[in-house]
């Protein structure tokens, strides 16, 4: 398998795995209670729990941190006026991510699609906004975690073509430096030429001075 194939199978596998899954069960938070059970694709229970706790805290109510969230007298615009208690609690999948367990008590009952249709509805509609937010932020994280090292590669290209830009830069001064030199290793050749005719003069003079000398008696 090449690289782009391999690259296309893994593309293929996220999307396929990419889908918030939200289904009605009994969660145990302090005993076991009607609720919603989310599958988040993406982040580790850490985060998913982290979101979760940012999440219930802009419900309106007494938010408690403990074994479980626990918010009294909650309230949410889109769920109408009356509050209601919420436990919520994350655990860890077998993929190293993180689930979310939630309850509502409505007062006296819990929170079920089947004695209580429309507002079961709104909050998994709530509870389905907040886990595709979280799941978006997750992936927004790794988009720019791979855009850092996608920077890192350009500035490295980058760097590779500038070096190479100066490597060929230094060659063509190289050779303008060879011209030059060649051009004047032709010229003292023929310096030297001339310098030698000059010495062989200058050899005969200094003879006939020498001569000169000798004739002196």
């Amino acid at each position: 398998m090449n690289k782009i194939s391999a690259l296309l199978v893994v593309l293929a596998s996220s999307v396929g795995f990419g889908q918030i899954k939200i289904s009605e069960k009994s969660v145990n938070i302090e005993g076991a209670k009607n609720g919603y059970f989310i599958e988040i694709p993406y982040g580790t229970e850490k985060q998913v729990d982290k979101a979760l706790k940012q999440e219930l805290k802009n419900w309106k109510g007494s938010f408690k941190d403990g074994k479980y969230y626990f918010i009294d007298n909650c309230e949410n615009k889109k769920m109408g006026a009356n509050t209601f208690d919420v436990y919520a609690m994350t655990e860890p999948t077998s993929t190293g991510g993180g689930s979310v367990n939630i309850a509502v008590d409505l007062g006296g009952a819990f929170l079920s699609s089947g004695a209580h249709s429309e507002q079961y509805k709104l909050m998994e509609g709530i509870l389905y906004e907040f886990a595709v937010a979280m799941a978006k932020d997750v992936i927004q994280e790794e988009v720019e975690a791979q855009e850092a090292v996608l920077k890192a590669k350009e500035k490295e290209l980058a760097d590779m073509v500038t070096e190479q830009a100066r490597l060929a830069k230094e060659i063509e001064d190289y050779k303008a430096k060879i011209i030059a030199n060649e051009a004047s290793i032709e010229e003292s050749k023929k310096n030297q030429l001339a310098k030698s005719e000059e010495i062989k003069v200058q050899q005969g003079v200094i003879q006939e001075v020498i001569k000169k000398k000798e004739a002196v008696k």
